[in-house]
């Protein structure tokens, strides 16, 4: 009887803290993503949902030029790459209360396989996207909103598929700001090999550690000549806070949801069971 008891006790050890176990994971850090993933707030490393929807962008955004080559940053918290895994990366462009996608890159793991890493990715300028470019239409003050979303699928390395994503402003003149934004380092910097992100490809890494620069976000309604246009103060807990406040907080009812309905459901198995053994 005993035995049993600590056998179902056993497994219900197993059930609370299983649900626990990091998965492969990864995020921007340039663009600024809704929610950060950094090596000291990984909580916008794990979202398992897409986050592109027909809400409007609102709050403050990422400025691109799509004159000019533009390099992402990305955090690997968990490679989850083995021998024969070929996990990718996927960056895509969500114009504005639309939910079709726009590839700008996609590109194999190779030898980025390194837990907690800084990578950085070049992309060609984006007016070079021509199939982007004919389904985008620039607003008076040359502006098109949208989202910029990453996908890292590692299902080839027995893991998940994972998702971050930033408001962004793809405009056709650099914004001048009063601020020179943060400075964060990288482990290397990657070039994908089949030069024109068209079509999945792999990557060539420098190997040399080096500082980008994230700019900091701007104003949604700032005009590339306006005197307003100024950087948000670049303190950890500021940067993206304020790009899509209703994101933010969808995110953690779906992170609290997940956690909080199957621990709820564990602590009652073990008061019943606890009542049970007290009683016997």
């Amino acid at each position: 009887m005993y035995l049993s008891k600590y056998l179902i006790l056993s497994l219900l050890s197993i059930m609370c803290f299983g649900g626990y176990v990091v998965n492969a994971n990864a995020g921007f850090m340039k663009p600024i993503p809704r929610v950060l993933c950094e090596e000291d707030n990984v909580k916008g490393c794990k979202i398992r949902n897409p986050c592109h929807n027909l809400a409007a962008v609102s709050g403050d955004v990422n400025p691109i030029d799509i004159n000019k080559i533009y390099e992402y940053a990305i955090y690997q918290l968990d490679a989850k790459a083995n021998e024969t895994s070929v996990n990718t990366y996927t960056i895509q462009f969500f114009k504005d209360q639309e939910n079709t996608g726009f590839q700008l890159l996609t590109f194999n793991q190779n030898d980025m396989q390194s837990n907690n890493s800084f990578y950085a990715v070049k992309m060609d300028p984006i007016k070079l996207n021509t199939k982007l470019m004919e389904n985008i239409e620039f607003d008076k003050e040359g502006f098109v909103f949208g989202t910029l979303e990453l996908t890292f699928d590692t299902r080839s390395g027995g893991g998940d598929v994972y998702y971050s994503c930033a408001n962004v402003r793809l405009q056709k003149k650099n914004a001048t700001t009063k601020s020179t934004g943060q400075k964060i380092k990288v482990e290397s910097t990657l070039t994908l090999t089949d030069g024109k992100g068209k079509q999945r490809g792999d990557i060539e890494s420098d190997g040399i550690a080096t500082e980008i620069v994230v700019p900091d976000l701007i104003n949604h309604e700032a005009t590339v000549s306006s005197e307003d246009i100024i950087a948000n103060d670049s303190t950890e807990g500021d940067i993206g806070q304020n790009a899509n406040n209703n994101e933010n907080e969808n995110h953690k009812n779906n992170s609290s949801s997940n956690l909080s309905i199957p621990s709820m459901f564990v602590a009652t198995l073990i008061s019943l069971i606890s009542l049970l053994i007290i009683r016997k």
